[in-house]
């Protein structure tokens, strides 16, 4: 089906939803009471809503459409669904996609989903998560990319809030790495499966260190956050759950090692065990049926994106593309590296990837500082030593290796690997608040 993204229908209410939103968010800022923050957090909302905006456009104008409109054609069947029969619409949602249950749904009335998002379960979650924006969007396209676009903005300041507390970054800084990254903004803001992946990470990633770190209470709210955020995931990119818990399992291995600082013996007893626990965990998680299914999946996604004509764009080849357990080890640099800091800036002119390109240069940059101005090994010891900059750098390896070696186009590689720019510019900025720290100790 078409819809008509771009009506004075469409465009009022989105200017509503802007509005309520809005009020809204000068409402939540009203209540912050720390001024040294305080002034970013309309800027973020507005940031993440023209980066949502623009996305759009540049996908109905530019391309004529792509995923992100098939994800709302798919959202309104089911919202027409949804008011012809009820009790058929809420099937949809706990069901698995089948061809049975669309020509048994679905009508010239409701109109049918588009055929390639249907097949793909993945896709199809997003479909009916967007189903339930459309009812209270009226069917207004861009007034859904707003929600969607509020549910990032708010997921990300929480983030931005926690390393405010942890004191890792100055505030400049963190606001800079963590809310104001344009190509994350970009990819991740508006109706795709990015947006809800990135959103969801964030809130596990808030939420847990929020009483394993900020030694908060733990309420009802906070587990529900973690636990329907980590069934959206799992719904729809299932290996990022892997990407998660690993990371947090050494950043609070190394918040239990912190606490043993000075006794030798129990430090090393403890990063032993972490170790041999990880590699433990490591080699049962190869070995499982899932591990088995992501490789197959990698593989099969691979071939696809090499063989099939219908992709179009810039693509990459690896050195190893060999899936046995020696391929992989020796595949991990190349797609760390491309997972990171690719495409450069000279592959990168179309609009939809220039800010990749200049975040790729500046990426460069900071690497190069890290490297050489000042000492990296005390920087890499304060890293280990703060839990959010553990899981920082666990992170963005995980979700580089993973994009780096699937994506096989430039296009999805930049999609994929969005997630862990604020990661890795929090890693890579670790030397710049080791000036203020010097500055505070010098004044006691």
């Amino acid at each position: 089906m078409e819809s008509n993204y771009i009506s004075i229908q469409d465009i009022s209410i989105a200017l509503l939803w802007f509005t309520i939103l809005l009020t809204f968010s000068f409402y939540k800022r009203n209540q912050i009471q720390n001024l040294e923050i305080k002034k970013y957090y309309i800027r973020n909302i507005l940031f993440k809503f023209s980066f949502a905006i623009f996305f759009s456009i540049i996908y109905i104008i530019y391309y004529g459409g792509g995923d992100t409109t098939a994800y709302w054609d798919g959202a309104v069947t089911l919202n027409k669904l949804f008011f012809s029969a009820p009790v058929d619409y809420f099937n949809h949602l706990i069901s698995e996609p089948t061809n049975a249950l669309r020509a048994m749904h679905f009508s010239a009335g409701t109109g049918y989903p588009p055929g390639w998002i249907y097949r793909e379960p993945e896709a199809w979650y997003v479909c009916k998560l967007t189903s339930i924006v459309s009812i209270f969007t009226f069917r207004s396209y861009f007034a859904g990319t707003l929600i969607f676009a509020f549910f990032t903005a708010r997921a990300s300041w929480r983030v931005f809030e926690m390393i405010q507390k942890l004191e890792t970054h100055k505030v400049r800084v963190a606001a800079y790495c963590i809310l104001f990254v344009p190509s994350v903004s970009f990819w991740c803001t508006g109706i795709s499966k990015d947006t809800v992946i990135y959103f969801s990470v964030l809130n596990i990633l808030f939420y847990t260190f929020d009483f394993l770190v900020l030694s908060n209470k733990i309420t009802i709210r906070k587990l529900l956050y973690i636990g329907f955020s980590m069934l959206l995931i799992y719904h729809i990119r299932s290996f990022i759950l892997a990407a998660i818990a690993a990371p947090l399992m050494m950043a609070f291995g190394a918040r239990l090692t912190n606490k043993y600082e000075r006794n030798f013996l129990a430090k090393l007893f403890l990063r032993s065990l972490i170790l041999f626990a990880g590699i433990a965990v490591f080699l049962y998680f190869f070995q499982s049926t899932f591990a088995e299914s992501m490789v197959s999946e990698a593989q099969t996604v691979q071939q696809d994106f090499l063989e099939n004509e219908t992709y179009t764009g810039k693509r990459y080849e690896l050195s190893s593309v060999d899936l046995s357990p020696t391929g992989l080890l020796l595949a991990v640099p190349e797609s760390v590296f491309f997972g990171i800091y690719r495409p450069f800036i000279y592959e990168s002119l179309s609009p939809n990837f220039i800010l990749n390109g200049f975040e790729s240069l500046v990426l460069f940059f900071i690497t190069f500082r890290f490297v050489f101005k000042g000492n990296v090994f005390k920087k890499i010891k304060k890293i280990r030593k703060k839990e959010i900059l553990v899981f920082a750098l666990i992170f963005s390896i995980f979700i580089a290796f993973m994009a780096g070696f699937t994506s096989v186009l430039f296009g999805v590689l930049v999609r994929i690997r969005a997630p862990l720019l604020p990661f890795i510019f929090l890693v890579l900025t670790t030397n710049v608040f080791e000036k203020q720290n010097t500055q505070i100790t010098s004044e006691t």
